[in-house]
């Protein structure tokens, strides 16, 4: 694992590496041109001194040489070596050396090679610089061509020691040295010093931040005399301000929201995608009568052990759209509860659960179901002594032989008229009643083409329509095929083509259309009648609602058909909605599930 360090340590060894590599290049830089002057100056100095004694030198070298001459310009040679204090030596163009002021000639080898005569020979200046095995010392070389007659007849060679240049560098050398290590304690201590000064606000910054972390936001960092860091400091100090606001905030909601939570009367309960419970309210504890310590982080299943609930949990995980479902539970005592859940999501936007809502509805079940079997007691015992009033108001008529039977039976039909709509009303009271005990049930239907369907129920209105001159236009299919109840579909669109008769004028057409989309049979019903008010839309499939009550009470609607309409298509868990402009018509829509 990569071991950490501190600042100081890094920035305190990187200003001594910077000092020390920015000394050693001086010290390289300046010791390397010190030596090229000193070198350039001895060349310059040693030229001038070998021009001098070429001048001398020149007149006694006269080709061919015989041993005379060469013991004169020898001697000559060695007489002006002492005075300048250089050796001369004069090279005949085959090498061999004829004069020479610091050395026997007649031990000297043959100078050809020699790099300073190889370019001397060729007409040019030669110099070199190595180290000399007859005078064991470092040397350098300076030779020039001698010219007679536009021909090179030899070489002059001038030499002086440049041990005494190594040894001044040297010694320049090692008091650059000295310098550079009186410098680099003296940087040393300096970077140290700059080091602390710039980790030491950082250092406080880190404290500052620890305590920040461990939720004192309270505190506030000193600001120090940099820009930067007295910048960042002002930001961290800002920072933690916005942040113990936020966290007070954060508080103060969640104390509000667990106030609000631990108070509702709903029951409340948030899963997460492993159906582990994230919360739970006391409402929703006391259902299954488990407290709420015992609940949290715990298994959804662990709580209720009802089939249906974990059906219903299941589902809602499964998908994002919101999930509503009546159900029984049985813990203690019975619940009716009306489950609604809603997809949970992170800041992220991903899925992380979902949150169920119960509605405990027991006591408004309880209300319905009384008002249910009032209803269908009532139905009940309305039914019989109708039919009996009925039945004899029948005879009545066909009995009667009295001068005022005219007058009697126009009474008859009076009363024949009301028990006739007393028993339409009775009898959709029955339906809807029924209706509603089955719509808590889970029906498995079976599939049928519903086209044969609508076109029984067009053929049981035939009568009703034509009394009007309305005309029935069909826009359908040959074949639509629907998990229905084939029963109830057809009293559903009887009753919404009876509606669309009633309300339409005469002369006028009804459209029917059925047509499938979204995984939907859908079901169309458009008449030109006289239309529904935009403020009785939301009401128009309410029970005993008139949109004009005078009209539907001549017309002899019971005020039932569309409710029942509604629990027809609820119980098929489609829907029924409408459309409708004054004086324009009104369109009916029923949507069937395909399967």
């Amino acid at each position: 694992m990569f071991k950490t360090k501190k600042l100081i340590w890094q920035i305190f060894p990187s200003f001594l590496i910077i000092t020390l590599v920015s000394l050693a290049i001086v010290t390289w830089y300046s010791s390397a041109f010190f030596k090229n002057f000193f070198l350039e100056n001895v060349e310059k100095d040693l030229t001038i001194r070998l021009k001098l004694a070429e001048r001398e030198l020149s007149k006694l070298i006269v080709p061919p040489f015989n041993e005379k001459q060469i013991k004169n310009l020898n001697a000559l040679c060695k007489e002006i070596g002492t005075q300048s204090d250089t050796r001369f030596t004069i090279i005949q163009v085959t090498g061999k050396v004829i004069g020479d002021s610091g050395a026997d000639i007649t031990k000297l080898e043959n100078h050809s090679s020699r790099p300073e005569i190889y370019i001397a020979l060729k007409g040019e200046k030669g110099i070199s610089i190595r180290y000399s095995d007859t005078l064991n010392k470092n040397m350098m070389y300076i030779a020039l061509p001698i010219f007679k007659k536009n021909e090179i007849v030899a070489v002059i060679r001038a030499s002086l020691s440049i041990s005494t240049i190594d040894k001044k560098i040297k010694s320049m050398q090692k008091h650059i040295f000295l310098a550079l290590a009186l410098t680099l304690i003296i940087a040393a201590g300096v970077s140290l010093y700059v080091s602390r000064r710039i980790t030491r606000p950082l250092e406080e910054m880190k404290i500052g931040a620890q305590n920040f972390a461990k939720g004192n936001l309270q505190q506030r960092l000193p600001v120090p005399d940099s820009e930067e860091l007295g910048e960042l400091a002002s930001t961290m100090n800002n920072m933690a301000a916005n942040l113990d606001d936020r966290i007070k905030a954060v508080e103060n909601r969640r104390l509000e929201l667990e106030a609000i939570h631990s108070s509702m009367e709903e029951g409340v309960i948030a899963i997460d995608k492993n159906e582990k419970i994230i919360t739970i309210n006391k409402a929703a504890a006391s259902i299954f009568n488990f407290p709420i310590s015992t609940l949290e982080q715990n298994n959804i299943y662990e709580v209720s052990r009802d089939i249906n609930l974990q059906q219903f949990i299941k589902k809602a995980l499964s998908t994002n759209k919101p999930v509503e479902k009546i159900l029984t539970i049985h813990k203690n005592k019975k619940h009716v509860l009306n489950i609604h859940s809603t997809a949970l999501y992170d800041s992220n936007n991903n899925r992380m659960g979902t949150l169920i809502i119960f509605h405990d509805i027991t006591r408004i079940k309880l209300l319905e179901n009384m008002h249910k079997d009032f209803a269908a007691n009532v139905s009940h015992e309305l039914k019989t002594p109708l039919t009996a009033i009925k039945g004899f108001v029948e005879t009545l008529q066909d009995m009667s032989n009295d001068p005022d039977s005219e007058k009697n039976k126009k009474f008859l039909r009076i009363i024949e008229k009301n028990v006739t709509r007393m028993t339409a009303i009775t009898n959709d009271l029955l339906s809807l009643s029924q209706l509603e005990i089955m719509q808590n049930d889970d029906m498995d239907f079976k599939t049928y083409d519903i086209i044969p369907i609508i076109d029984k129920a067009i053929l049981e209105c035939q009568d009703i329509s034509n009394q009007k001159k309305i005309t029935i236009n069909k826009n359908y299919p040959d074949q639509l095929m629907a998990a229905v109840d084939p029963f109830l579909i057809e009293q559903t669109i009887i009753n919404l083509i009876d509606n669309a008769v009633k309300y339409s004028y005469a002369n006028t057409e009804i459209s029917i259309t059925a047509l499938e989309n979204n995984k939907h049979a859908i079901i169309r019903i458009k008449d030109s009648g006289v239309g529904i008010k935009k403020e009785d839309l939301s009401k128009i499939f309410n029970r005993f609602y008139r949109v004009d009550k005078a009209r539907s009470r001549d017309t002899g609607g019971t005020g039932l058909g569309l409710a029942i309409v509604k629990h027809i298509a609820m119980y098929h868990n489609g829907s029924a909605d409408v459309t409708s402009s004054i004086g324009k018509g009104s369109t009916f829509e029923i949507r069937l599930p395909l399967n």
